[in-house]
């Protein structure tokens, strides 16, 4: 599956002074938080983790400021952040930190580090490690690939104090915290010598992570990790070694899963329950869970979808379980009308508007054109929509990346549905840089593409799509916020968010947004997409599943990955 994600690394904001365990619900925990879980005492050690993945010629280097692209994409492998946070439902693990505050109004952050940690050559780890990394970033900004010194994020200075790294903010801004918590540390006594980190290939890594790197075989495109005896986690991980090898398609992948040469993947099977699962279910297994929105966009700033009752009927028009069904065989699951990812809503959507949510995501053909007449719009007697003006709405544009099948078959029954309300669209398949082009400038009435903000709360959905600082005028590039909707109230709730660490601040903030959008239908969810982990259980298990989402899953080269290995084991 042909497909482009903008995943934005983000935080839950909860200001505590430790990591509070007592809400979650898994029944075997850690002192370390939900994503170590205790297999209890006859847990088997030993075994290799056979991996294929479908990235292509690797480059040599293990360079953790580097894109993925450019590497073996093994740096959580070996390198660690001062907290893991389940992208799903904002749960911490603590890592190299071991809790954090917030104080002075949130303009401080104060994060402890763990003790009795080492780098893999023997040298103690300190909060020094952790300060350097953050000040190596503001040194060298090629390396800041999550921009945490970018001047809206009001970041000012970061210091070590003896086990504290303290993080000082001019402006409050309590959402990037997880951006700080997630990235990775490097050991000062080794990247202080090195003249030009950018283009460094750091092809035998010190880190404190759980795996030490073998060998890479680049005419096998192989990489060999082997446990890291002196790993700071007691007891982990379980496992000895890791081969991961790369190949160049989804269909090799397909084949050695299939062989049992591989016990995990990273990859989109179209109609997996037939295709992998049937096969052997007793050990066939994915672990696909919903932690994206996949939108239509709705062009706010042209007649009629500035209309925000056209828009919600737009939104009643689409059959959204055809859509999920014909795309992607059920993986996933329709949206609502609000599209907070089904993890997250207990948590965060306000109980009082479930049922408008519903309403506003069900197939209602009937309601959508009651909606219209409402506001003027019917059809003729040719069955298309005339505006109040008296004249026929033209036929409007819907563009597709041309080769990417899903975002076709989807914008194909979204043209179908607007068909049965008089509203007539065309599919024009473009080329990627030609499609983005027109979304991103707001060239564009309608499209079917990703929302940009992905988090552990729906601020960081609602604040890429909503927020009128991601977006330029038409003909001009917006970094996110493609609909080109702005609402004081809601920026004003964004606001509020990011400057507080108070949670039941934040909700009422979030309930404001959601009361809004409801209202006013800035674009319209569709369906929830998901993650795709496909494994094996014949030999190993501890792998996360819907009763034990302990990780969201993205593959072996994610922070996620790093959690998954640290808890499956021998069977």
């Amino acid at each position: 599956m042909n497909k482009v994600r903008i995943f934005v690394f983000v935080a839950v904001l909860i200001g505590i002074a430790t990591l509070g365990l007592a809400d979650v619900s898994y029944p075997y925990l850690t002192q370390y938080g939900p994503a170590m879980i205790n297999w209890g005492n006859n847990v088997k050690y030993g075994g290799t983790l056979n991996v294929v993945m479908p990235w292509g010629q690797l480059t040599n280097s293990v360079n953790p400021f580097l894109p993925t692209s450019q590497t073996l994409q093994m740096q959580n492998m070996v390198y660690e952040s001062l907290f893991y946070v389940n992208n799903l439902n904002g749960q911490l693990t603590s890592m190299l930190g071991t809790s954090y505050k917030w104080s002075n109004d949130n303009l401080t952050l104060t994060v402890t580090t763990r003790k009795g940690v080492k780098w893999s050559d023997g040298v103690p780890f300190t909060a020094n490690d952790v300060a350097f990394t953050f000040n190596l970033l503001k040194k060298y900004p090629a390396l800041d690939l999550a921009a945490v010194w970018a001047k809206d994020n009001y970041l000012q200075s970061v210091q070590a104090s003896g086990d504290n790294v303290i993080f000082t903010f001019s402006r409050p801004n309590t959402p990037l915290l997880y951006t700080l918590l997630g990235q990775l540390i490097v050991p000062e006594h080794i990247w202080s010598k090195i003249d030009d980190p950018a283009t460094y290939p750091n092809q035998n890594p010190i880190g404190t992570g759980p795996f030490l790197l073998s060998s890479f075989n680049p005419t096998t495109n192989t990489i060999t990790l082997v446990k890291n005896p002196n790993y700071w986690m007691e007891g982990r991980p379980y496992i000895d070694k890791i081969v991961v090898r790369s190949v160049e398609s989804n269909t090799t992948v397909m084949l050695e899963l299939l062989k049992g040469t591989a016990e995990w993947s990273y990859v989109y099977i179209p109609d997996v329950q037939k295709s992998w699962i049937s096969k052997d279910p007793s050990v066939n297994k994915i672990w696909w869970p919903m932690n994206s929105t996949l939108i239509l966009y709705l062009n706010t700033r042209k007649y009629p979808f500035n209309n925000p009752t056209f828009r919600q009927a737009i939104s009643m028009a689409i059959d959204r379980a055809a859509a999920e069904e014909k795309a992607y065989f059920n993986a996933g699951k329709p949206s609502d009308g609000l599209g907070l990812f089904p993890s997250q809503e207990a948590e965060w959507l306000d109980p009082t508007l479930v049922d408008q949510a519903k309403a506003l995501g069900q197939y209602n053909p009937q309601k959508a054109l009651e909606l219209l007449a409402s506001i003027g719009f019917k059809k003729n007697a040719s069955g298309n929509l005339v505006g109040p003006n008296g004249k026929e709405l033209p036929t409007y544009k819907l563009p597709v990346v041309a080769g990417w099948t899903d975002y076709l078959t989807i914008s194909q029954i979204i043209a179908q549905n607007l068909k049965e309300i008089g509203i007539n669209a065309i599919i024009t398949q473009e080329s990627f840089g030609s499609w983005w082009s027109t979304i991103t400038k707001g060239m564009y009435d309608m499209a079917f593409a990703w929302a940009t903000g992905s988090g552990p709360t729906p601020y960081f959905y609602f604040n890429q799509e909503l927020n009128p600082a991601f977006t330029a005028p038409i003909g001009q590039t917006s970094a996110s916020n493609w609909s080109g909707y702005t609402n004081p109230l809601i920026t004003s709730a964004l606001n509020v968010y990011s400057q507080t660490s108070d949670l039941n601040l934040q909700k009422q903030a979030m309930y404001t947004i959601e009361r809004i959008f409801l209202e006013e239908m800035p674009f319209a969810p569709v369906l929830y997409g998901t993650e795709f982990d496909v494994f094996s259980e014949k030999n190993l298990t501890g792998w996360p599943s819907t009763s034990n989402p302990y990780a969201s899953g993205a593959g072996i080269g994610s922070s996620e990955g790093e959690m998954i290995v640290l808890n499956i084991h021998l069977k």
